[in-house]
């Protein structure tokens, strides 16, 4: 009988950078942070300015909430875009 690991629970989200129009692939786990997402994100597109992720009706999301608990699956697509309340972190 095998232990009881934990199955990788990894998927790909396609995310939209709104001012570039480029879209990336990025592979995810459901226990993964939205904050740790935007933190791949920023170093992969080497973003200067705060970044937040939302759905594709504009809702942002929380960077400390898990990829599952905001409902991200397989094939889910958000948007990257500039932080709208600006500032620093």
């Amino acid at each position: 009988m095998e232990s009881a690991s934990t199955p990788s629970n990894e998927f790909n989200i396609t995310v939209t950078h709104t001012t570039s129009g480029k879209e990336i692939v990025i592979a995810v786990e459901s226990g993964f942070t939205i904050g740790s997402v935007l933190e791949v994100l920023a170093e992969n597109l080497q973003l200067k300015d705060r970044f937040v992720l939302a759905t594709g009706d504009n809702k942002v999301l929380n960077p400390e909430v898990t990829v599952a608990d905001a409902g991200l699956k397989e094939g889910s697509v958000l948007l990257l875009m500039p932080d709208p309340t600006g500032g620093l972190f």
